[in-house]
């Protein structure tokens, strides 16, 4: 082999050797750039999910008050925009599910009713608050009201707190106080037999059309009035071995007596269309002797002389009284992006709680031990013993994660009869068929 060949092949050996350290050195260069993109990206994420621009809460309308107090005090500690978006009761958990269920990140916190909270547990909608809530808070909350959101979940070994809570609620009878004097009667009935034959006389006397108002628009409150009457009739929607009772003895006898109420005249028509808030505002107008409603209607009602609130009638023969219980809670959605910002959102209703008081804005009885000792001895708390008493008297709704479902069954049932649809064992014996059906218990 000559020399000139042994060089032009060295030549094209070392050119080649060129090209693949330029080629390797692009692909080194490149994938550091790609990697350093990532970085920058992840950063970007991480930057992103920091402190936010606004944080946005989906609540019951009688909660706005309380709410904007806290919200204003989180705008001015944390710089952050608190969206406060409202609607009423009976809309609420469908919002909550519309929003979240099509995979909605704008929600941050949610108002979640008592009997909601298994639900949106165990469908994921919720996220556990173990690693927010301490010990030495929990000890502080009156265990009834911490115990209503702690949810065995099958994603978890231990139960855990879902919601915290904000307040408990009760229902109560309202009177007019004024009217019951013009008629010359001085004190609340403590029956329901005493009730009927109270407003029969004042309607004679020609001091009122209608003797009471209820919030049986199509909703939650056709359940809690029929729960509060069924279980002062001895009888709960389960017996102590599971099995659905409602459609037997004093079941009927509950839904018959609301019947009853709208033929003879009791109660006003206009039962069957409102609200929790348009029943309140009805009574408020002074025209009725008595209202059926939570304990947030005191607060309202108060503003306004001659109103006065009493123990819920029992009927003869049985147990004095009965209610049903309730209250809200705050609870982080699991879809949140601003998990660690809401949390410190529920801190503040915690950290002022003595200076932002729920039950002075809501109404109902405080969730904390401490409040409900403090609320015993005040003398500007003029129904606080009325208030503890009613509770030895209460019954919670089923605890279930099909709750919804199976409120909105026996809502149907309800309202059919109210209506003169069906009767109520007819009404009840299909309601109590078709919850079977779905499996629900």
């Amino acid at each position: 082999m000559d020399k000139s060949m042994l060089r032009s092949k060295l030549f094209y050996y070392l050119l080649l050797l060129s090209l693949l350290t330029l080629a390797a050195i692009f692909i080194i260069s490149t994938r550091s750039n790609e990697r350093g993109s990532g970085n920058e990206a992840a950063q970007s994420t991480s930057t992103a999910s920091g402190r936010p621009d606004q944080i946005s809460i989906l609540i019951e309308n009688s909660y706005l008050p309380y709410i904007r107090k806290i919200a204003a005090r989180y705008e001015e500690q944390y710089g952050i925009k608190v969206d406060i978006r409202s609607t009423d009761i009976n809309s609420l958990h469908d919002q909550i599910e519309d929003s979240l269920l099509r995979g909605g990140t704008d929600l941050d916190i949610i108002l979640v009713d008592t009997v909601w909270t298994t639900g949106f547990a165990r469908t994921g909608l919720l996220e556990p608050l173990r690693n927010y809530v301490t010990g030495s808070v929990i000890d502080k909350l009156v265990p009834i009201a911490y115990n209503q959101r702690v949810i065995s979940n099958d994603l978890y070994a231990l139960p855990d707190l879902y919601a915290f809570p904000v307040i408990m609620e009760e229902k109560f009878l309202y009177y007019n106080e004024s009217m019951l004097r013009s008629a010359g009667i001085y004190a609340p009935p403590a029956t329901w037999e005493e009730l009927k034959d109270m407003a029969k006389y004042i309607q004679d006397k020609g001091l009122a059309k209608y003797g009471l108002i209820w919030s049986w628009k199509p909703g939650e409150g056709l359940i809690t009035d029929y729960t509060l009457l069924a279980n002062a009739l001895g009888v709960q929607a389960k017996d102590a071995n599971g099995r659905w009772v409602f459609n037997e003895g004093g079941g009927v006898q509950a839904l018959e007596f609301m019947v009853n109420t709208l033929s003879s005249g009791l109660s006003d028509p206009a039962s069957l269309t409102a609200g929790d808030m348009s029943a309140i505002e009805t009574f408020a107008e002074g025209k009725l002797p008595f209202l059926i409603s939570w304990a947030y209607a005191d607060p309202i009602l108060s503003r306004k002389p001659g109103f006065k609130m009493a123990l819920v009638p029992g009927f003869q023969g049985y147990q004095r009284s009965s209610t049903v219980t309730g209250g809200g809670a705050l609870g982080i959605t699991r879809t949140s992006r601003h998990k660690d910002w809401a949390w410190k959102f529920i801190d503040l209703t915690i950290s002022m709680r003595n200076e932002v008081s729920a039950k002075d804005q809501i109404g109902g009885l405080s969730v904390w031990s401490e409040q409900i000792d403090q609320f015993e001895n005040e003398e500007k708390y003029l129904n606080r013993n009325l208030m503890t008493e009613q509770f030895e008297y209460a019954i919670n709704r089923p605890s279930m994660s099909s709750y919804v479902e199976w409120s909105g069954v026996l809502q149907d049932a309800i309202t059919s009869v109210l209506t003169g649809r069906k009767t109520a064992r007819q009404a009840l014996d299909e309601a109590k068929a078709e919850i079977e059906k779905q499996g629900i218990k």
